[in-house]
């Protein structure tokens, strides 16, 4: 399920909430999860490079958005306690997290990582 909300990656990422989390991750393949809020700077920063990551990437990973204001349990559940916080989640498991604002290409290549089938990803 998804929110209307404003936020840095309403406007250019699917934003779930709890409820749409589950089928959102489901299912094979590479999703890249964006924890953010709408009051973070580098957040909104990070918006649009996530956006391009999301097009460039497209049939091969997924990019979406969580609010942690609004889906605590979620930022809880991921120990998510600064943003953004980028989660790369494969096949049902976390295989790489990035903390904070970092250049198109640093998450490009931690993508390209992942999808290569490596595990503990933490840049490019």
């Amino acid at each position: 399920m998804q929110t209307q909300m404003m936020s840095p990656s309403a406007a250019l990422l699917p934003v779930v909430d709890d409820a749409g989390f589950l089928a959102a991750t489901a299912g094979p393949g590479l999703v890249l999860i964006d924890f953010f809020a709408a009051w973070c700077g580098p957040c909104h920063a990070m918006a649009p490079v996530l956006a391009q990551l999301a097009d460039s990437h497209r049939g091969r990973a997924r990019v979406i958005a969580v609010d942690v204001d609004t889906s605590r349990a979620l930022a809880q559940q991921f120990r998510v306690v600064s943003m953004p916080t980028l989660v790369l989640w494969r096949d049902g498991r976390e295989v790489g997290r990035i903390v904070g604002a970092r250049p198109a290409r640093f998450i490009s290549g931690a993508v390209a990582r992942a999808l290569a089938g490596e595990v503990a990803v933490t840049g490019p």
